[in-house]
């Protein structure tokens, strides 16, 4: 009885120390995180495995200064020449989480990797760091991206933009070849507008647009209540 009482508990502290069914350790607690140099050292990792994880931790990190720019550059470093694209992929996950102008430039290593995967990975980045720069990289690819995953990956990013470019590259998605790309284009402006109801049609959402154009020029009308 002491026995199987022993060997339960030795298996509850296993589980809260953060094991996984592979036999590694995650850390259970924020201060038990790897360093940043063992991060960057675990990238260098002849297992790919080992540096896809450390991309990924590397994007959980929320650091200043030297310590953020050091970071970028680790994950720019993999996202440009590591050999595994799952590796890049995370990289470029990572970099669009960390956000901002600096990751979002950093961004630009990966969109003309050879792996369709990687740059919709990369088109996904872009559109989470938020970076205003990022919408005509995504334009672009929105227009001349060869494989439709990862086009229709950069009509879902356009989304996250409410500016007139991502707005017209959208808009001249909706006569896109391919019926993905143009759902994705129509998703990505009912998203970005909050409009209702507005079918994938171009010459629906022009006119859409414009009566909302000219309706935020109208003064409100004010009531007053004695």
């Amino acid at each position: 009885m002491r026995a199987l009482l022993a060997a339960s508990l030795l298996g509850v502290c296993l589980m809260h120390a953060g094991c996984t069914t592979a036999g590694r350790q995650r850390p259970a607690f924020p201060w038990q995180r790897s360093s940043l140099d063992s991060l960057a050292k675990q990238a260098e990792s002849a297992d790919p495995d080992l540096r896809r994880e450390a991309a990924l931790e590397l994007g959980r990190r929320r650091l200043k200064g030297q310590q953020a720019q050091r970071v970028t550059e680790l994950l720019t470093a993999l996202l440009r020449s590591d050999g595994a694209p799952l590796v890049r992929s995370a990289a470029a996950v990572s970099l669009g989480r960390l956000g901002g102008e600096a990751n979002a430039a950093a961004l630009s290593e990966g969109l003309t990797d050879s792996s369709a995967m990687v740059r919709a990975d990369v088109y996904r980045g872009l559109g989470t760091t938020g970076a205003p720069t990022a919408v005509a990289p995504l334009a672009r690819a929105l227009a001349e991206e060869a494989d439709v995953d990862a086009r229709c990956a950069a009509a879902r990013a356009l989304g996250d933009f409410t500016d007139a470019e991502a707005r017209q590259a959208l808009l001249e998605a909706l006569e896109a070849d391919r019926r993905a790309v143009r759902t994705a284009a129509h998703q990505a402006l009912l998203r970005s507008t909050g409009a209702k109801g507005v079918p994938p049609d171009r010459a629906a959402w022009e006119k859409w647009l414009a009566e909302q154009k000219e309706g935020s020029g109208a003064k409100r009308r004010r009531f007053f209540f004695w």
